[in-house]
C-alpha cells in the first residue's frame, strides 16, 4: 500500500461537524502535511485514516481498496502520536520491538530489526535504557522507531514535535525529512505549525472548519494562496490585509492610500489588498505617510509595524533599521507582489504570477 485516498470523508460528534466532506489523494511516497488551527479537523482526519475513528460517511482507500470497515490493527499504517506513549517499564529495545512481538515475529528477527532501526535513528547506544532516563528528543526518536520498524505502507504522524523545545524541533524537522527520503514511504503529517509544514512537505493541505481550503506544494501555498484564510495562516509574520474598493480595473483605494494594480482586475464589491511583509518598502519619498508603531529586531531582519491611517502595516526590512516609536515613515508596496481578495468570502481574485 502506498497511495491513500479520502473520498467525501465526514465526521460529526453529535451536532458538531469536525470533518466536512474532505476529498484528498496522497500519492505514493509523498510527504503530505495537514495544517490548520486547533479544532479544524486535521487530527480527526488522521485518526480516520488510521482506523482509530470511524467516519460518519465517506470512505478511505488504500491503493483503491476501501478500508473504512477495517479496524486499526488491520490497516497497513504506523502512527506516531503527539504524546510519546512509551511503556515506562520497558527498555528502549522492548518499546521499539513491541509491535513485532505482538505479530509473533521470531526473536532473532526482532533483535535484528530493532538494532537496524535504532542505528537509523542514532539511538543504538540507548537500547537498554528506560523512557525516564531519556531526554525529550530521545523519547521522540524511540516513538518514531516503534513506528518505522513495522515497515508499513504509510506513516501517520500527529504533531510529533509539539512537546520539544524550539532548537530540538528544528533538528527533528531535518531528521524527519531525511527519514522520509530514506524510507521511501508515504507520510501524512499533522501540525498547527506552518513552519513545519513549509519546510518538510511535498504538498500542504490547509484545513479550516473541517474543510480543505487549498492543497498544493509549499511554494504555491505561499505565493498564490487561494483564500484570505490560507494567506493569513501560512507565513510568519502574516500577510498584511488592507480593506478598500476598486476604482476601475487597475486602481485600489483604501481609507488612507491608493495603489495601482499590475494587471486589470474585474471584480465588484469590497476587496482586500494583501501584501507580504517582505514586499513592503519603507522610506520612499513618494510613499504613503505613516508612523512607526513598534520595531522588533529579528537579527538579520527587522520587523517594523507602521500605523497608516489607523491600519497597521508590517514590513520586514534588512537590519539595521533605526527608528523610534511615532517616527514619521513612508510605506510603498512592490506592485508585482500584490494579492487581491474578495472581502465577502475571502476568495483570491489576483495573485503574483496569475
Amino acid at each position: 500500500m502506498a497511495q491513500v485516498r479520502l473520498e467525501n470523508l465526514r465526521k460529526s460528534f453529535g451536532d458538531m461537524v469536525a470533518v466536512d466532506g474532505i476529498d484528498l489523494t496522497v500519492a505514493d511516497r509523498e510527504f503530505l502535511t495537514l495544517v490548520g488551527p486547533s479544532g479544524c479537523g486535521k487530527s480527526t482526519t488522521l485518526r480516520m485514516v488510521c482506523g482509530l475513528e470511524k467516519a460518519s460517511s465517506g470512505q478511505v482507500y488504500f491503493d483503491e481498496v476501501p478500508v473504512g470497515y477495517l479496524p486499526a490493527n488491520k490497516r497497513d499504517v504506523a502512527m506516531v502520536f503527539q504524546s510519546y506513549a512509551l511503556y515506562p517499564h520497558k527498555t528502549v529495545a522492548q518499546n521499539i520491538g513491541f509491535a513485532l512481538r505482538m505479530m509473533r515475529v521470531p526473536k532473532d528477527e526482532i533483535a535484528r530489526r530493532v538494532t537496524t532501526t535504532a542505528r537509523t535513528l542514532g539511538i543504538e547506544k540507548l537500547l537498554n535504557r528506560r523512557p525516564r532516563e531519556l531526554s525529550g528528543g530521545q523519547r521522540q526518536r524511540v516513538a518514531l522507531g516503534r513506528a518505522i520498524i513495522r515497515d508499513a505502507g504509510a506513516y501517520l504522524l500527529d504533531e510529533p514535535l509539539s512537546n520539544l523545545d524550539a532548537q530540538l524541533r528544528v533538528e527533528m524537522r531535518a531528521e524527519l525529512k531525511r527519514l522520509h527520503a530514506d524510507l521511501a514511504r508515504t507520510f501524512i503529517y499533522v501540525t498547527h505549525d506552518q513552519v513545519e509544514a513549509m519546510t518538510m512537505s511535498d504538498r500542504i493541505a490547509v484545513l479550516n472548519n473541517g474543510k480543505v481550503e487549498q492543497c498544493a506544494p509549499p511554494e504555491e501555498i505561499y505565493e498564490r494562496p487561494a483564500t484570505m484564510f490560507v494567506a493569513s495562516f501560512m507565513g510568519s509574520p502574516a500577510m498584511n490585509f488592507l480593506p478598500g474598493q476598486l476604482a476601475g480595473e487597475r486602481q485600489f483605494r483604501g481609507p488612507a492610500w491608493s495603489q495601482e494594480l499590475p494587471v486589470p482586475v474585474a471584480v465588484s464589491g469590497d476587496v482586500v489588498l494583501g501584501v507580504r511583509p517582505e514586499d513592503v518598502r519603507l522610506g520612499d519619498p513618494d510613499g504613503t505617510p505613516g508612523r512607526v508603531f513598534v520595531v522588533e529586531p529579528l537579527g538579520a531582519d527587522v520587523l517594523v509595524t507602521v500605523d497608516v491611517g489607523g491600519v497597521h502595516v508590517r514590513a520586514r526590512v534588512p537590519a539595521p533599521f533605526r527608528a523610534a516609536h511615532d517616527d514619521a515613515v513612508t510605506v510603498t508596496f512592490r506592485p508585482d507582489r500584490l494579492h487581491l481578495f474578495q472581502a465577502q468570502g475571502g476568495a483570491a481574485v489576483h495573485a503574483p504570477g496569475r
